[in-house]
C-alpha cells in the first residue's frame, strides 16, 4: 500500500509541536490585526439578524425560528448547520462582539494549515516517489504549509466570519484525506477501525459545512488511485469500507437539499443564464490561477461582464480547455500534478457549473484549491533544483546535489512567504472598516455595481451624503435598472435639498419595482410635500398594503387623509401605527384625529398618555406641545 514512516522520536515530537506554534503565530501575526473586524454584508443575515444561533439548546428547532442545527432558509448557513452551531456557540460565550467569532477562524485556518502538513509530509513519504523526498519531507512539507497559511488569497475566508463556512469544509477536507493515509497504512484492525472512524465523520461534517464537501469521496479515491494502488479497481476493492463510509455522507447532503435549505441565490432558474455563466467561468478559472501566483489586487467582490457567445468567450474557453485537457493526460498517467489539476477542478466544479447571484467569482472558493497547489510548486521547485543541481555536479564534479536544493527551495519559500505574509498583513487590516473593502473595490474595478452601491450606502450611513450620491451614480451608470439604487440616490438627494432630483428617483425605483414598500413610502412624503395630496395618498395605501406593518406609512396615510378631512379613516390609520409603534409621535396623532372627530375623552386620554411617553423619551419639544394642547382642549370641553 505504501511506506509508513517510522515512529516518532522525542525530538521529533518537539519539532512537530514547535512548527504547530509557527504556523500559529504566523496565522495570528497575520490576522491578529483584523481581530476586532466588525461584522459586515452577509454577516448580518448569518450572525447579527441570525435567530437560531441565539441559543444553544435545543439543537433542532423546527419553527420559524429554528434552532443551532436547523437554521432558517435564505441565509448563508441555510444548508450548513454545522457551521451555524459553531456560530451559535459563538454567540454563547461572546455574544455579539466579533472578536470571539475572528479567533475561532483563525484557529481554523492554523489547524487546516497543521493538517495539511501532515498529509504532505505522509504523502511525500510513500512509495510512489521512490524515497525521494524522504531525507526533505518534514523541511518541504512545512514549507507548504507555511505557504498556504500566508497565501493573500486566503484572506476573505479568515476575516469574513461568515466565511467560517469555507474554513470548517476546508479543513473537515483535508482531516478526510489525512485519516485516510492513516487508514491505509494503518496495519491493526483496531487502528484502521478508528481512522475509518474518523474518515467517515470528518467528510459528513463536512458535507453539513458546505456544499463543495461533495467532490471529497471522489478526490480521496483519486488520491489511493495516482499513489497507492495504480488503478479505481484495486482502490475500490483495497478500501470499499472507506468509501462505504464517505459516500454515506453524501445522503443527508442530499436530504438538506431537497428540504428546501440551499445557498440563497444559487441555482437555475435565476436571472443569471445558464450558458453565459459557463462561458464567463472560463475566463474565472485564468484568474483564479493568476491569483495563486499573482494574489493582488484583491477584492471583497468581483464583477467581470458576462459572455453571451461562444465568439466572445472563445480564448478563455480555450485556455481552459487545455488546461483541462493537461490535468486529463498527467491523470492518466498518474502523476502528482495530475491529481492536484484534477482535485482543483473537482472542488471548483460546483461553482463554476452552479450559476450564482452577483458572484461570478470569489477569492475564498480557491482556498482548498490552494491547498493542493502549494505543496506541488514547493515541491517541484525543490525537485527543479535537485535536477538543476545534479546537472551541475555531473558537469563540474562539484557537490551541490547534498543540501543545495534544499536551501534553493529554503530561501525561495522565506522570500514568497515574507511577500506573501505582508500583502496578507495589508489586507487583513482593509478588514477593519467595510467602507474601505467596498472602496478599494470600486477603485480596482471603477465598473463594478456592487461596490458602488454599497459605498454609497455606508457613506450615506455616515453622513456623507455628496461622496454617497456619487458612487450612486457610478453604480448606475453601470446598472441603470436597479431600483435599490434608484432610491437610495432618491434618499441621499433628499438630504441634501435636492428634492426634484429625488423625486424622480423615487419614481423610477417604483417603476422598476412595483412592490418596493418603501420607495411607495417615500415617493408618498415627496408627494404630499409638493401638496399633491391624493398622489400621495395613493402611494402610502400601496405602501401598507405590501406591508401591512410598516408603521409610518399607516401614520403618513393617517395624516394625509386628515388633512383632506377624512378623519374616521385616518384615526383607523393613526390606531393601526400606534399598535405597531406606540411612541410619542403617534400617539400624538391619533390623540388629534380623536379631537377632531369631537371624541373628546378619548382625545384627552390618548393625549395624557403620549405626554407621558414624550417625557420618558426626552422630547421636551413634543411634551411641551402636547401639555398646552391639553390644556386649551380642557378649557373648551363643557363644565359639568
Amino acid at each position: 500500500m505504501g511506506t509508513n514512516p517510522p515512529p516518532r522520536s522525542a525530538s521529533a515530537r518537539v519539532a512537530a509541536l514547535v512548527g504547530a506554534l509557527v504556523l500559529g503565530g504566523v496565522v495570528l501575526a497575520i490576522y491578529g490585526t483584523a481581530v476586532h473586524a466588525p461584522f459586515f454584508f452577509d454577516d448580518l443575515h448569518t450572525v447579527v439578524k441570525n435567530p437560531s444561533i441565539r441559543r444553544v439548546w435545543p439543537v433542532i428547532d423546527l419553527s420559524d425560528r429554528g434552532g443551532p442545527l436547523t437554521p432558517p432558509k435564505g441565509i448563508p448557513t441555510s444548508a450548513r448547520p454545522v457551521v451555524n452551531l459553531s456560530l451559535a456557540l459563538n454567540y454563547y460565550f461572546g455574544a455579539l462582539d466579533p472578536t470571539g467569532y475572528h479567533l475561532v477562524n483563525m484557529i481554523l485556518h492554523a489547524l487546516a494549515a497543521c493538517t495539511l502538513w501532515a498529509i504532505v509530509y505522509r504523502t511525500l513519504r510513500l512509495g510512489y516517489f521512490q524515497h525521494r523526498f524522504d531525507r526533505v519531507a518534514g523541511y518541504l512539507s512545512f514549507a507548504s504549509a507555511l505557504v498556504w497559511a500566508a497565501h493573500p488569497v486566503n484572506t476573505e475566508s479568515v476575516n469574513y466570519v461568515t466565511q467560517r463556512t469555507e474554513l470548517m469544509m476546508g479543513w473537515f477536507y483535508l482531516l478526510t484525506l489525512f485519516a485516510s493515509l492513516r487508514y491505509w497504512s494503518a496495519t491493526a484492525p483496531a487502528w484502521r477501525a478508528l481512522w475509518l472512524s474518523v474518515a467517515t465523520m470528518a467528510c459528513l461534517l463536512g458535507m453539513l459545512s458546505k456544499e463543495v464537501m461533495a467532490s471529497a469521496p471522489v478526490v480521496v479515491l483519486l488520491f489511493e488511485r495516482t499513489f497507492i494502488t495504480g488503478s479505481f479497481r484495486r482502490a475500490l476493492r483495497a478500501s470499499w469500507p472507506l468509501y462505504l463510509g464517505l459516500a454515506a455522507a453524501w445522503i443527508p447532503l442530499l436530504c438538506i437539499y431537497l428540504s428546501g435549505h440551499h445557498t440563497p441565490e444559487a441555482g437555475f432558474g435565476l436571472p443569471v443564464r445558464a450558458v453565459p455563466w459557463w462561458l464567463t467561468q472560463a475566463k474565472v478559472l485564468i484568474l483564479y490561477l493568476k491569483l495563486t501566483f499573482w494574489p493582488w489586487p484583491l477584492l471583497i467582490q468581483y464583477e467581470l461582464p458576462y459572455f453571451e457567445t461562444l465568439a466572445a468567450a472563445w480564448p478563455w474557453l480555450l485556455a481552459a480547455a487545455a488546461l483541462g485537457l493537461v490535468a486529463l493526460v498527467l491523470v492518466w498517467r498518474r502523476t502528482a500534478a495530475g491529481f492536484v489539476g484534477a482535485s482543483v477542478l473537482m472542488v471548483l466544479s460546483p461553482t463554476f457549473l452552479i450559476p450564482m447571484t452577483n458572484e461570478v467569482a470569489a477569492e475564498r472558493r480557491m482556498y482548498l484549491p490552494l491547498a493542493a497547489i502549494a505543496p506541488l510548486v514547493v515541491a517541484g521547485g525543490y525537485a527543479l533544483a535537485e535536477r538543476v543541481a545534479r546537472s551541475i555536479d555531473a558537469r563540474t564534479e562539484r557537490r551541490l546535489a547534498g543540501w543545495g536544493p534544499i536551501a534553493v527551495t529554503g530561501v525561495g519559500v522565506v522570500v514568497v512567504g515574507a511577500v506573501f505574509g505582508l500583502l496578507s498583513l495589508r489586507r487583513s487590516n482593509v478588514y477593519n472598516d467595510e467602507l474601505d473593502l467596498w472602496r478599494d473595490a470600486a477603485v480596482h474595478q471603477p465598473d463594478n455595481f456592487m461596490a458602488c452601491y454599497n459605498a454609497g450606502t455606508l457613506l450615506a450611513v455616515a453622513g456623507r451624503q455628496q461622496e454617497a450620491i456619487e458612487q450612486f451614480e457610478a453604480a448606475l451608470r453601470r446598472k441603470p435598472d436597479s431600483s435599490d439604487a434608484h432610491f437610495n440616490l432618491a434618499r441621499a438627494l433628499d438630504e441634501v435639498g435636492r428634492q426634484r432630483e429625488a423625486f424622480g428617483h423615487y419614481q423610477e425605483a417604483v417603476r422598476l419595482k412595483p412592490d418596493f414598500a418603501a420607495a411607495h413610502y417615500n415617493l408618498g412624503i415627496a408627494l404630499t410635500q409638493a401638496g399633491r395630496i391624493g398622489a400621495g395618498i395613493d402611494h402610502f395605501q400601496r405602501a401598507v398594503e405590501l406591508e401591512p406593518d410598516f408603521a409610518d406609512a399607516h401614520m403618513n396615510l393617517g395624516s394625509a387623509l386628515a388633512s383632506i378631512g377624512r378623519i374616521e379613516d385616518a384615526i383607523a390609520h393613526f390606531e393601526r401605527a400606534v399598535a405597531l409603534k406606540p411612541d410619542g409621535v403617534a400617539l400624538a396623532n391619533l390623540a388629534f384625529a380623536y379631537a377632531m372627530a369631537q371624541r373628546d375623552a378619548e382625545a384627552i386620554a390618548t393625549a395624557e398618555r403620549a405626554l407621558e411617553l414624550a417625557r420618558s423619551e426626552g422630547d421636551a419639544s413634543l411634551a411641551a406641545q402636547l401639555e398646552a394642547w391639553m390644556l386649551q382642549q380642557r378649557r373648551r370641553a363643557p363644565r359639568p
